[in-house]
């Protein structure tokens, strides 16, 4: 949004030179107020956040960035460890894995009558894959092991697409790249 300052000044004093100079001069400084303003709101909300907020948020939670990540992934990193809660339940778990994966990108079952824990990732959260394993060791209890595994492409989802568009990608991209 534009913001000139010339415009909240009366209409009998705008088309002064004076006024219109000092305007112009102030303009910088009312702009750089209100950025900071906008920035401040923003890192309210962990969605929103920039570096500074974020890096509260990492210090806070005892979290150390990776030199690569992207604002994205510490987003996402704070993201799981603030949805972390103990006790959970199986549907306690899929709500913060749908948080973090996407709805649709994970699932996660126990295998009947064990104490084993089958957790799959979907592609279009692969990144994520070693955020939600460390996410698993700090919440799953002891007693419960867990099996977690990357979802790949099956025949059933490739057969939408036709010999010709499926000719483009390696096997491997095949396999393991969400395709469009």
């Amino acid at each position: 949004m534009e913001r000139k300052l010339a415009n909240y000044l009366p209409f009998i004093i705008r088309d002064y030179d004076v006024f219109k100079a000092l305007m112009e001069a102030e303009q910088p400084e009312f702009e750089t107020a209100w950025a900071a303003f906008n920035d401040l709101l923003d890192n309210q909300f962990i969605n929103t956040s920039g570096n500074l907020g974020l890096s509260r948020w990492e210090q806070i939670l005892e979290i150390t960035p990776k030199g690569t990540d992207t604002l994205e992934d510490r987003r996402f990193r704070v993201l799981t460890r603030i949805n972390e809660e103990l006790p959970y339940t199986l549907p306690q778990l899929r709500v913060i894995l749908e948080t973090l994966c996407g709805e649709g990108n994970y699932s996660a079952t126990i295998e009947e009558g064990t104490y084993i824990l089958v957790v799959k990732i979907g592609l279009a959260a692969k990144k994520n894959f070693d955020d939600v394993a460390a996410m698993l060791d700090r919440v799953v209890p002891q007693n419960v092991l867990y099996d977690l595994s990357q979802l790949y492409n099956t025949h059933a989802e490739l057969g939408a697409f036709t010999h010709g568009h499926l000719a483009a990608y390696t096997h491997d991209q095949l396999r393991n790249e969400v395709l469009s």
